[in-house]
Formats: structure tokens, sequence, C-alpha cells
């Protein structure tokens, strides 16, 4: 029988986290499985790291130039000659059941473009932590036994209300992928983009409660390098809208509504407004405010 799920993964720095995310996925209890890691031409080569594991399942492919988050999510996609394909993010962690949890989802929805499971938060040590914006995803999450569809207005409704879904546990049916999933005019709702296309071209996203993944929090991942200023939550507040306009074109009401009022990114920036305003930058927290209020700056 042919090996049924590839994990790519993309690469940029952190050869620690990258040890321990192959040691998880060595330790699987289903050995049938491949990987390639993809080096976004970073200032550490995995190069040395992967062939040390001398793993013949696992893969090393180092860009010559830096192609940024979509492009290398999408060239290692597209790496992939396996039924099913994980992006495996490198700093972060599988439990031992991943491939056997996710397998069995798509099994049983054959129709699906990708399944998700639950997570563990972990932090830059591998222990269990839980930010304020966790606890309030948390309380946004539907509440679901077994599995769980995804579809339609509803569904995107869902969605925009709070972002739910943990990008990195997603296993997509390779088939039904278009050749780049990943809009590199996205830097933050990479994943919340894709998933919106899956929805609209009439697509369903299927989840599972099993709790298959350990998604690590730290100040050093690729996304919060790039957040260190109000770029993350500009780009949220222009994607909202631009979502709302979209769904009242297809005639998504539900999906527009939430979308406008975008409150769980205003609730986000309320709090980054207080805790800039604790620790005396004064600057930082009108701004946050001033959004968390308003919306977008009418520069943008």
């Amino acid at each position: 029988m042919s090996t049924r799920i590839t994990f790519a993964m993309p690469f940029y720095s952190g050869l620690g986290y990258l040890e321990s995310a192959i040691r998880s996925l060595q330790q699987q209890t289903v050995a049938d499985w491949k990987a390639v890691v993809v080096d976004d031409a970073g200032p550490e080569s995995g190069e040395e790291l992967v062939a040390g594991f001398a793993d013949p399942r696992i893969s090393y492919v180092r860009n010559e130039a830096n192609l940024g988050l979509a492009g290398n999510w999408n060239k290692a996609l597209s790496l992939a000659d396996t039924e099913f394909v994980t992006i495996f993010h490198c700093d972060d962690e599988l439990e031992t059941h991943y491939i056997s949890t996710m397998i069995n989802l798509m099994d049983r929805h054959p129709l699906a473009v990708a399944g998700h499971c639950r997570v563990h938060l972990i932090n830059d040590r591998g222990q269990a932590t839980r930010t304020l914006a966790d606890t309030v995803k948390g309380w946004l999450t539907p509440r679901f036994t077994g599995d769980h569809l995804t579809a339609g207005d509803r569904g995107l409704q869902s969605l925009m209300r709070a972002n739910w879904i943990f990008c990195p546990t997603l296993c997509y049916r390779r088939r039904l992928l278009t050749p780049t999933p990943f809009d590199a005019n996205w830097h933050f709702v990479l994943d919340l983009d894709a998933m919106r296309r899956f929805l609209v071209g009439n697509q369903t996203i299927v989840g599972t409660s099993v709790t298959a993944y350990r998604y690590r929090r730290h100040d050093n991942s690729q996304t919060g390098r790039l957040a260190v200023d109000f770029r993350r939550h500009d780009e949220e507040l222009f994607f909202a809208e631009w979502v709302a306009h979209e769904a009242e074109r297809l005639g998504w009401q539900a999906t527009a509504r939430t979308a406008r009022r975008a409150l769980i990114v205003r609730a986000n920036l309320f709090a980054e407004s207080a805790r800039a305003l604790a620790s005396r930058d004064i600057a930082r927290s009108k701004g946050a405010l001033t959004r968390s209020i308003r919306g977008l700056p009418s520069s943008q």
C-alpha cells in the first residue's frame, strides 16, 4: 500500500524546535509517512540536522532565495505527492496519534478538502500554556463531540467570529487544492483566507474533537517576528472588511454581519491598549484604542 500522507515542513530558523518537531513525527503510531523540510533561505541551515536523523522518509530542500511565508508554504505543498498533506510548522509537535486520527477523519468524509483537530497549547519550553486570547477563542469555538462540518455562510461566519481552527493541524486532500492555496498578499491571515476560499468555493472542512497536535506559543515564531507594530491588526481589520463586502455580494448575510463587526480583532486591540498603558507606552495604547473603536486609520 502506498504512503498516504506527507508532512510539508516550512523552516526559517529555530533548529531546536525543528529537532523536536521531527522527533514527534518519528514517534507516530503510523510509521508510513513522508516529510520534506523546506528551508526558506533563513539564517540557520537545517540541512545538517535533517541529515543527522538518517531517516529515508525525510528529505530536505533549501530555497535559493527567500520566498516569504506564503511562497514557502505553497512550495512545500507542491513537493508532496501523496493523497494527504499537512503543513507541519517546525516549531510545533505532533501527538503520537496525529496521522491515524487525521487519515481516519478524512476517510470518514471523502469529499472534505481538509480536516483539523484540537490542540494542546505549549510554550517555548514545551509546557502547557494559555493566553487570554486563547481563552476568548475557546469561548467562541463551536462545541462538538466527534466530527464537525464547516461549510457555507454559517461556516465562514464562525471563522470570522473567531478563527478557531488551528491552521497547522489541517490535513489537506491534495487533489482538491489549487496550485497556490496561500495568497502572498497576506502575511497574518494566510490560513483564514485559504479557508475562506475553500468555503466560498463550496468545499467543506471537517474537524474532530480529538486532540492530536501540540501548538507552540512563543515570541520568536515567524508571524510573531512580523507582528511588532500594528501591521497584524491592520491586516485583520482590512481582511474583515473585505470579507464583509464579498459576503454581501454572495448574499451570505451571516458572514457579512460578523465580518463587519470584527469583534475579536477589536477586543484584541482593546487588550493591547490596556497592556501598553500599563507599561506607559502611551502612543501604542492610543493607537490600539483608536483602532479598536474606529477601525483602520483613514490612510489605509
